[in-house]
């Protein structure tokens, strides 16, 4: 199963390229300082704004991979630094580069993903006309295979939202994560650094909170996620396929000795099927007399140099 976990960065579309229509319809009734307020927010609506960057650390081998959205750039750059994954082209471009790292059952997790990232990806595939490989809001009351840390720290809303207001940033400094924020740098710079042409350290800012993300969800996985129902079973699902693809080692002598007989038996077996099967107890016995009296050695025959004999 892939644990991936992901993190999102988006803009919003310029206010003088929406339809007169639909600006109308957004500032409505608002005040002035309301309708400033609407006019900056596009990038928090999948229909007012665009990713810009995507990125995703896959837990169990540590690959992780920062999409982008560069301005102009009509085929896909790849550049690959160690472990991470640059990937450039347009906002449709990176959307399907995003959707290839999907397994049916791979584990979505993010921070306010079922919110915020789940169902701003879903929507910008779609009206990108990418095809969306899998939900990724699901049923809320799950951590499996859509695992929302924040979600999981807030109880699915059940805790006061005024008592238990927490971000990214705060909740990983509680839990001792390092994090990507700090003075003059958080989500809101995302903006005007895109204005800029920064989109390379929007990747990296983007990958960072990644890792942060990552970092707490491995705070909590094994003290809050774990009473979860869909994620616990998942969890012991997997380590079950673990053990059953794990080699057999010895851990005493009676093991060894066993690990031994089994393994000569079905060598056995696989080199001479034609003969009846002797009884178990006969079967050991011959087994262990042939690893304590080697075979006398047969009539050597003059080898070919040129031959490798197995």
């Amino acid at each position: 199963m892939k644990k991936l976990v992901i993190d999102i960065e988006t803009v919003g579309i310029p206010w003088e390229e929406h339809d007169p229509y639909v600006r109308e319809y957004l500032i409505k009734g608002q005040t002035e300082d309301g309708a400033e307020e609407t006019k900056r927010a596009g990038g928090l609506s999948p229909f007012r704004g665009k990713i810009v960057a995507i990125g995703v650390i896959r837990i169990d081998d540590g690959r992780s991979c920062a999409l982008y959205e560069m301005p102009g750039q009509t085929d896909v750059r790849v550049e690959r630094a160690g472990l991470r994954t640059y990937i450039s082209g347009t906002e449709k471009q990176i959307l399907e580069k995003f959707w290839e790292w999907f397994d049916t059952d791979s584990r979505f997790i993010s921070f306010n993903g079922r919110q915020f990232d789940g169902p701003f990806l879903m929507i910008r595939s779609a009206i990108n006309g990418v095809t969306p490989k899998r939900d990724l809001v699901g049923y809320r009351y799950q951590m499996h295979p859509n695992c929302d840390v924040r979600e999981a720290l807030n109880f699915f809303g059940t805790t006061n939202s005024r008592q238990f207001k927490f971000n990214l940033d705060l909740a990983c400094k509680a839990f001792g994560v390092a994090t990507s924020k700090h003075e003059g740098v958080d989500g809101r710079s995302v903006e005007s650094w895109y204005r800029a042409g920064r989109h390379r350290e929007i990747a990296d800012y983007c990958l960072d909170d990644v890792r942060a993300t990552l970092e707490l969800y491995e705070k909590i996985a094994p003290s809050l996620l774990m009473f979860n129902k869909e994620f616990r079973e998942s969890e012991e699902k997997e380590l079950r396929g673990k053990k059953e693809e794990s080699p057999l080692v010895p851990t005493s002598e009676a093991q060894f000795v066993e690990a031994v007989t089994q393994t000569s038996l079905a060598l056995t077996a696989s080199l001479d099927v034609s003969e009846p099967e002797p009884v178990a107890g006969a079967h050991q016995a011959m087994v262990f007399e042939k690893l304590i009296t080697p075979d006398e050695p047969e009539e050597e025959i003059p080898a070919n140099p040129l031959t490798i004999r197995e």
